[in-house]
């Protein structure tokens, strides 16, 4: 199951595309947005939601980083990108031309370097001329990460992330779509992996691109089939019961094979807890049922749990800020998917 993006994540972003006159209010209502909902800071929406409101700006500003970078990416470059990419040795020799096609198309420097430790770290140069988004960095952070681990056949497991602005509040989303929790307010962008990983084939060829491209920028968006974190281990354990009681702490623990006093002093660790987790997931089927499902209210109340559709309605009011109903209208308004 995809985990629920944040409305707050573009919020920036979108406020400074309205002042440059985007009709971003019609962007999101073809997505099946309600504009009201979007100005709650708990408000989510599911991956494919994101995906349709990016796609409906791409179209606005026949621009692939939608005129937030320091100068315009023609639609399709992504494409030709990837065709030159797929075409390669190995991911070292990949990640070169990656990084030589980024500085050529947005003027970002990203060098690629090893240490002793063992340890590849991509990184942006430290100070970009004129200031990036914050978003731009993280598409850029994001295609990396995602797009090598998509050209070897098997995700980048991070060792570390960094990005040069402040969104410490999401930092719970951000660990969850890469797997390790980032630091912010870095003097640079960086990602870093297991040096070992650059001499791994590329395995892709021109049918497989299609079919990535065919997705984008979704690939960008969904949690990669790797666990880094305890939480995020502890979030796949859990899912994989959808329909039964959950997990107790001795057999979750006992399946990462460690105590349940450590894993709760390590889901301490990454801020988080249990039950938490549990109700973020509680809060994710909810939201991607109302958005695209069918089912009344009352039923997704009694299959998630609730004994009355009344407490499942508080606690959706307490995770998204609305009503149930405020999230199955908004999709009236927009496709379904």
């Amino acid at each position: 199951m995809a985990h629920t993006i944040p409305m707050r994540f573009f919020r920036a972003t979108v406020e400074s595309m309205m002042k440059r006159g985007l009709d971003v209010e019609q962007a999101l209502r073809g997505a099946g947005l309600d504009w009201r909902l979007y100005t709650e800071d708990r408000a989510r929406m599911t991956p494919e939601q994101a995906t349709g409101v990016i796609r409906a700006l791409w179209e606005q500003t026949d621009d692939e980083l939608l005129g937030l970078g320091p100068r315009p990416v023609a639609r399709g470059t992504l494409r030709l990108a990837g065709l030159t990419i797929i075409h390669t040795r190995d991911l070292r020799t990949a990640l070169a031309r990656m990084l030589e096609l980024t500085t050529v198309t947005t003027g970002i420097r990203w060098t690629l370097r090893t240490d002793e430790a063992g340890l590849a770290m991509v990184t942006s140069e430290e100070q970009p001329v004129p200031h990036i988004d914050p978003v731009v960095v993280f598409a850029m952070a994001g295609g990396l990460h995602r797009f090598a681990g998509w050209l070897i056949g098997s995700p980048l497991a991070l060792q570390s992330l960094e990005f040069p602005f402040d969104a410490e509040y999401l930092s719970e989303d951000y660990a969850l779509i890469f797997g390790v929790r980032p630091r912010f307010s870095a003097p640079r962008a960086a990602i870093s992996f297991d040096a070992g990983l650059l001499t791994k084939p590329v395995v892709r060829d021109e049918a497989d691109l299609k079919r990535f491209l065919r997705d984008a920028p979704g690939a960008l968006l969904y949690a990669p089939q790797q666990t880094a974190t305890t939480a995020a281990r502890v979030r796949t354990i859990l899912e994989r019961n959808p329909q039964g009681p959950w997990l107790g702490a001795g057999e979750l623990a006992r399946r990462l094979s460690i105590s349940p006093p450590h894993m709760r002093r390590l889901l301490r660790a990454e801020g988080t807890t249990q039950r938490r987790i549990q109700e973020e997931i509680l809060r994710d089927r909810a939201v991607e049922a109302l958005v695209h499902g069918d089912e009344s209210i009352a039923d997704l109340a009694v299959r998630l749990g609730y004994s009355e559709p009344s407490a499942f309605r508080r606690a959706f009011h307490r995770w998204t800020g609305s009503a149930p109903i405020d999230y199955r209208r908004s999709r009236s308004s927009g496709p379904h998917h």
